[in-house]
């Protein structure tokens, strides 16, 4: 209903402007341009009316978009925090028992590693004596040293796999939110047109005050009509974003679902 005024109000300016050019352009006598100006006044009484409804009506949408895009960030922290939580307390209690298990056999396997470099360096300085005392000793450990080592691979190994098995539902629920991300991109490069109509629009109300202050009615007209069309672009951009905030609405709930229960 909206825009359909706005349609409305837009191209009666238009063709309140392309009369008053006409008239401006044709008339040399006083009384022509006294009826260009009387034109003009009549167009911005009728302007201004659909400047004030287009700005009512934007001002409402964007407080809609506000609101939305309020709750979906809200969500899509919600959901990126969950995401960092999927079997966190597993994994601790699974890291905690390996960094333990590694802590326990510590001892044993340096002592295994050191016995190993001293008897190099003894057949390194032909002490073949030394060198068969520290064989002795680090052969001795071996077995147990072995063991040590499987059991600790063993153990990363377990946890290893939960990373993974981890990573995987993860990724189900960030691969579900890429949608919301490209929206993201959406709404910021919409979001930088709005910018640009803004600006154009803060300089045809400079222009329109300025044609105001000089009872310059054809002015007033001319910007008026300029500010009525730079609010409804910002008007249809807006209702682009309003639309991509309720799809990520959507794709938020969908990553919801993906995540473990």
């Amino acid at each position: 209903m909206f825009i359909q005024g706005l349609k409305r109000w837009v191209k009666v300016g238009v063709m309140t402007f392309l009369t008053v050019a006409f008239i401006g352009s044709t008339a040399g006598e006083g009384k022509a341009s006294a009826s260009a100006w009387d034109a003009a006044l009549r167009s911005v009484e009728g302007l201004y009316d659909g400047y004030e409804s287009a700005e009512l009506s934007l001002k409402v949408l964007k407080g809609e978009v506000s609101y939305i895009r309020k709750q979906n960030n809200e969500r899509l922290d919600q959901v990126n925090a969950a995401v960092k939580q999927i079997d966190k307390s597993k994994l601790n209690q699974l890291q905690a028992a390996y960094e333990k298990l590694k802590e326990k056999h510590d001892p044993l396997l340096k002592q295994y590693t050191e016995l190993g470099k001293k008897a190099a360096a003894a057949r390194k300085a032909k002490d073949s004596k030394g060198a068969l005392v520290y064989d002795l000793k680090r052969n001795q450990i071996k077995e147990q040293a072995a063991a040590a080592r499987l059991e600790i691979k063993k153990k990363y190994d377990e946890l290893d796999a939960a990373k993974k098995q981890t990573a995987a539902k993860a990724k189900l629920v960030k691969d579900a939110l890429q949608p919301v991300y490209a929206n993201k991109t959406r709404i910021t490069a919409e979001n930088k047109t709005i910018a640009e109509m803004n600006k154009r629009k803060s300089a045809a109300d400079q222009r329109y005050k300025s044609s105001v202050k000089l009872g310059d009615a054809i002015g007033a007209a001319i910007e008026l009509n300029r500010l009525l069309s730079e609010l409804r672009g910002m008007y249809q951009s807006h209702q682009h974003i309003y639309q991509w905030e309720k799809d990520i609405k959507q794709q938020i709930f969908l990553a919801e679902a993906k995540l473990p229960r």
